[in-house]
């Protein structure tokens, strides 16, 4: 599992913190050797940025499209700004990997988000 990999998540039942409650696509959006200690049993966590179907008007300079490819169905967005820490259990099938374009527009969109452009 590296930084770039869409994987499918079960979010579990819905909680007042996160409203997913479902399964949905989400991208592992931290450091290898982060990914490294999951692997070696090291550390259980993955900092990852959840998919959406949806634009939304409001966070849209906080979105990022990506498009639809071999498992991944449908083209989605990156929510940027609902950064999320997931179990490494909640992860199952790897459906992609983004594009070295869709990792600089979700760059950008993290400068956007952490105001620090």
């Amino acid at each position: 599992m590296k930084r770039g990999d869409v994987y499918l998540v079960d979010f579990g039942k819905s909680k007042k913190s996160f409203s997913f409650g479902k399964k949905r696509p989400v991208i592992i959006y931290q450091t290898d050797k982060l990914n490294y200690a999951v692997a070696e049993e090291i550390y259980d966590y993955f900092l990852a940025i959840p998919l959406s179907t949806q634009s939304d008007i409001l966070t849209d300079e906080f979105r990022v499209r990506i498009a639809a490819r071999d498992a991944l169905d449908r083209a989605s967005y990156a929510v940027v700004n609902s950064l999320c820490f997931l179990h490494k259990d909640s992860f199952h099938q790897k459906l992609t990997h983004i594009t070295e374009e869709e990792d600089t527009e979700i760059k950008r969109a993290l400068m956007d988000v952490f105001d620090l452009g």
